[in-house]
């Protein structure tokens, strides 16, 4: 994967902006000398990125002070920093530079400034260091958030989800055997070192020596009281000490080319003593610091050598799912860990190898530097003796007759019940069970929280002018991130009142605790209080969570620490309270960053495995548990914001809803019977090892960008009798959607239709198709208010020379529920055999030189097309039963940036329907849209040439009215692209 996270650099080739003149969108003006203020700042400049600030975080211009800090006051994190960046060199047009650090401009001034001197406004000396922009990327998947800046005032609901097609989004992670493959064989240099962490003794000796045979120095860092050279003893409990350990010997040695972890090769049990804080400092934390500090080395390997990670635990021999015995879910951490690690680490080859507690210290060494050296690039793997396993995840259905556990008048508690995804769970569990919902949040419910509930969106930003300016009078700082922590405040309680009076009005009980969880004192408080007014409680779901996404290179200890311990120690302490019965329920609401890793996620990626694991075990000691490991959510979460929402679709993940995810959820708690499940939908490019098996024909065949190697049917599998596969319509993929819409609602074109059909009719039968038959456009496909359309697409052979196709969708309202019956949008059949007219018609007369009768500014007066939808350059000659034009390829695009390989020309197919529908315009007054083409004969597959002709033939109305053509395209030379027999439109009035 070549990208992962959101650039903080925009491209550009244009010139930087001279003194002078102004470059805007690439063009220059010539400007006066430039303008400053008082404080030397070019005038124009600060006003354009005050805008551009204004419209990234809703903050009104005064109160956006030059010196202000992007992060600490204005909550500005590094994803935003690097959008603001990005448009700023597009604003500007300045040139690209790799060599950025988002550290060096931390204030408006200092980005102000940044543009003056690219720009050359600004006195050289104002530049700051240079450091790899790219390090300061990172984005998340999970499905918390830090409250941080809020652009929308209004309390309001998610927007009403989209239609989707009906998918599957139930996955159960499972190790499977797996063999390695596309072998990589890694050299290792005999002059840098690889760092061990052990305390075991006998596999330090055997790893050790193993590394003396390749010529390999090593040292050790553990904490046995051994007194030998190359050797660091460390206290893990004194986890200060232990960076300063780790910090030292890295700024002695900047070459270390490997690490060895063998903090996690212990048989660990989950007992009542267990403490996940304490667990993670001693077996979790040596890794991140080894990571944080070893960073560099480790990414940046030289001379041919490799470098290396190899993280070695021993939970039961597959990852921890096999084992019916319960453990320790400290390995759990480690992996989260592990996982981001090679994520972070792109040019470092990362190995998780998970034994068996009983496995020889021979075989787990030989096995680890098999993987170091010679195997495959996949990172999860597991060895049970010496098969090898890895980690996938397989679809699976739920059945969903029988109740497995009756939630009906039950006691549960839900930890982040107060708002989000929290709510709308207990809000669907008022309305199936009615239980008594005991709600766990931090939030304040003040006394004017039911006015606040019923304040319009104006009231509330009157609120919020009056909390401005309260704060600016109070004497103290006022900043921006000061103002909506206490606005947010503000909404929280009010949506937490709102919450309450939802569950109440479907037949829920509802008590609400304020409990900070990371708060001993409160927390066994709450707690006491609980148990006595209620007893022992039925079950707990558990949403509380907290994300911070930084590199672990720019992570603190006590980040760390704080995301960590709100979803995992919380856990814990909740178990240990045993405020829940002991035959009581638990669901862990995880996340998809303890399975696939993200960038800037290793400590939510080590909370979230951590609890996954502590449901498994759960379920081994005969509880009703499981994990829920989530992906992105639409609507709701921190997937709305800005920057991670374009990151996540730029990573091709497809978003779930808030209701499909939390009904699935509900019904996996009472039906269900497994102790982890992943609720995803396609990851993407984030799956770069291929373990989410999607089901129901949409798991990846090879091709391009890991798909079926075609832009409409990406998401795609064969099956015995044809293809499966999916396509989504949406604007950031297929940007020409905007100039085919009509009255604001983007359609999706039927030659888009056509051209699918003949991808999808390639990837089924290997070849692309000769003609296809029977299109029928049945019902159109509409971008309602720009939301994505997902179709699903099968094909399924008819004898040997047929293949019958369509499209379809399903209805999904908001609650998930399909409505109605599946939604045909169009059909059609491929073929090979064809019967070509071509050499049978009287072919037009070509001018000598292109005269229009009709030119192309008359033609788009009366179509809706926007720029890259207009194809056709003019019409030479318009006849009753005859039309002559010339399509040309638009100067717009289709697509920006980037080269799609059709295969059925649509837009010289498009150039025939509007030259067919010119016709009915000019004739009829009418304005023709497809219905129907009986035949489309693609004479060959290769680009479609820049400018070619186009002959329609009206054959008049059919028996229920409609206009028939039939067209050609072809090239000046009498070439036959395209053949178009009985084109159908539907005529309508202008």
């Amino acid at each position: 994967m070549e990208e992962k996270g959101i650039s903080a650099s925009a491209d550009s080739s244009s010139t930087a902006r001279q003194r002078g003149s102004t470059a805007v969108n690439g063009e220059q003006t010539e400007t006066a000398t430039a303008t400053t203020t008082s404080d030397g700042l070019d005038e124009k400049i600060k006003e354009d990125i005050l805008n551009m600030l204004t419209d990234k975080t809703g903050y009104p211009k005064d109160m956006l002070e030059l010196d202000l800090d992007m992060e600490a006051d204005l909550g500005i994190d590094t994803v935003k920093q690097a959008e603001l960046f990005a448009s700023m060199r597009e604003h500007f047009s300045l040139p690209k530079n790799d060599n950025l650090s988002l550290k060096d401009y931390p204030t408006i001034r200092h980005c102000v400034k940044f543009v003056m001197e690219s720009v050359g406004i600004a006195d050289e000396a104002t530049g700051g260091s240079e450091e790899q922009v790219t390090r300061d990327r990172s984005q998340v998947t999970g499905t918390e958030t830090e409250t941080a800046t809020t652009t929308k005032i209004a309390v309001t609901e998610p927007e009403p989800e989209a239609a989707q097609a009906n998918r599957h989004i139930r996955y159960i992670p499972k190790a499977v055997l797996s063999k390695a493959d596309k072998v990589t064989v890694r050299k290792l240099s005999p002059k840098k070192p690889v760092i061990i962490f052990s305390d075991n003794e006998e596999l330090t000796k055997l790893f050790k020596a193993e590394l003396s045979k390749l010529k390999v120095t090593s040292h050790i860092f553990t904490s046995l009281k051994i007194k030998a050279a190359n050797t660091t003893v460390n206290d893990w409990n004194d986890i200060e000490t232990v960076e300063k350990n780790i910090k030292d010997f890295a700024a002695k040695h900047n070459n270390v080319q490997g690490i060895i972890y063998l903090l996690g090769a212990i048989e660990k049990n989950l007992g009542k003593k267990t403490a996940a804080f304490d667990d993670l400092k001693h077996y979790a934390m040596p890794l991140f610091l080894a990571i944080k500090h070893f960073n560099k080395a480790l990414n940046t390997p030289e001379n041919g050598y490799s470098t290396f990670m190899a993280i070695v635990t021993t939970a039961d021999g597959h990852m921890g799912y096999k084992t019916k015995k319960t453990y320790d879910p400290i390995y759990g951490a480690i992996n989260g860990i592990a996982l981001c690690a090679r994520k972070e680490l792109e040019k470092c080859a990362v190995k998780l190898i998970d034994f068996a507690p009983n496995a020889s210290p021979d075989l787990i060494s030989q096995k680890t530097f098999f993987e170091i050296i010679y195997s495959d690039s996949r990172l999860a793997l597991s060895y049970d003796g010496n098969k090898r396993h890895t980690l996938m995840m397989t679809p699976q259905s739920l059945e969903t007759k029988t109740e497995k556990l009756d939630l009906r008048g039950k006691k549960i508690l839900i930890t982040g019940g107060g708002r989000g995804l929290g709510a709308l769970f207990g809000k669907i569990m008022a309305e199936k069970y009615q239980p008594h919902i005991i709600i766990f949040d931090i939030i304040n419910l003040a006394l004017e929280s039911a006015e606040w509930a019923k304040m319009d969106e104006n009231q509330l930003k009157d609120l919020k002018a009056k909390l401005w300016q309260d704060l600016k009078s109070s004497g103290k700082k006022a900043t921006p991130v000061i103002l909506e922590r206490e606005f947010t405040k503000i909404k929280d309680s009010a949506l937490l009142y709102k919450t309450i009076e939802e569950l109440k009005a479907v037949g829920a009980k509802v008590s609400y605790y304020c409990c900070d969880l990371n708060n001993p004192a409160i927390f066994n408080s709450t707690i006491e209080s609980i148990r006595k007014e209620f007893g022992k409680l039925d079950g707990v779901i558990h949403f509380a969570g907290l994300e911070r996404s930084k590199l672990i290179a720019d992570k603190t200890i006590d980040e760390f620490y704080a995301v960590f311990n709100t979803k995992a120690n919380s856990a814990m302490n909740l178990l240990h309270s045993e405020i829940v019965k002991e035959r009581g329920f638990w669901v862990m609401i995880s996340s998809i960053a303890g399975k696939f890793g993200n960038l800037g996620q290793s400590d939510y990626a080590a909370a979230s495995d951590y609890i996954s694991k502590l449901s498994i075990s759960l379920q081994n000691k005969g509880a009703r548990a499981v994990a829920v490991d989530m992906t992105a959510y639409a609507n709701i979460g921190m997937a709305i914001r800005p920057g991670v929402e374009a990151f996540l679709k730029s990573q091709k993940v497809d978003f779930i809803y808030p209701n499909e995810g939390m009904l699935t959820i509900a019904d996996e708690l009472v039906y269900g019977t497994e102790p982890e499940i992943v609720l995803s939908a396609s990851l993407g490019k984030m799956d770069w090892d291929n373990q989410l098996e999607l089901a129901d024909g949409m798991e990846f065949s090879e091709g391009s960008e890991g798909g079926s190697g075609f832009h409409f049917i990406k998401e795609a599998k064969k099956t015995g009798n044809g293809a499966q596969g999916v396509k989504e319509f949406n604007i950031a993929d297929d940007p020409y959607l905007l100039d085919h819409s009509i009255n604001g609602t983007p359609y999706v074109p039927g030659v888009m239709g056509i051209e699918t059909f003949a991808q999808t009719a390639a990837f089924t039968l290997g070849k692309n198709p000769k003609t296809l038959k029977d299109i029928r456009f049945q019902l159109p496909i509409k971008l309602l208010k720009n939301k994505p359309a997902r179709i699903k697409i099968t094909a399924e052979k008819e004898g040997k020379s047929l293949i019958g196709m369509k499209m379809e969708s399903d209805f999904i309202n908001s609650k998930g529920v399909k409505l109605g019956k599946t939604r045909t949008h169009f059909t059609a059949k491929a073929a090979e055999n064809f019967k070509s007219k071509w050499n049978s018609i009287e072919k037009p007369a070509l001018p000598q030189k292109k005269k229009y009768k009709i030119n192309k500014e008359d033609i788009y007066k009366v179509y809706f097309h926007g720029p890259s939808f207009q194809v056709l350059d003019g019409i030479i000659s318009l006849e009753k039963d005859k039309v002559l034009g010339v399509f040309k390829t638009p100067a717009m695009p289709l697509w920006q940036n980037k080269d799609e390989k059709l295969i059925a020309h649509p837009m010289a197919i498009e150039a025939a329907f509007q030259n067919c529908g010119y016709r009915d315009i000019h004739f009829e007054s009418k304005m023709a849209l497809p219905d129907a083409v009986d035949e489309i004969i693609i004479h060959n597959n290769d680009r479609t040439a820049e400018t070619l002709y186009v002959y329609s033939i009206y054959k008049g109305v059919n028996s229920a009215g409609k206009s028939a053509y039939d067209a050609f395209v072809f090239d000046e030379n009498g070439n036959i692209y395209i053949e178009i027999i009985n084109y159908v439109a539907i005529p309508t009035k202008i």
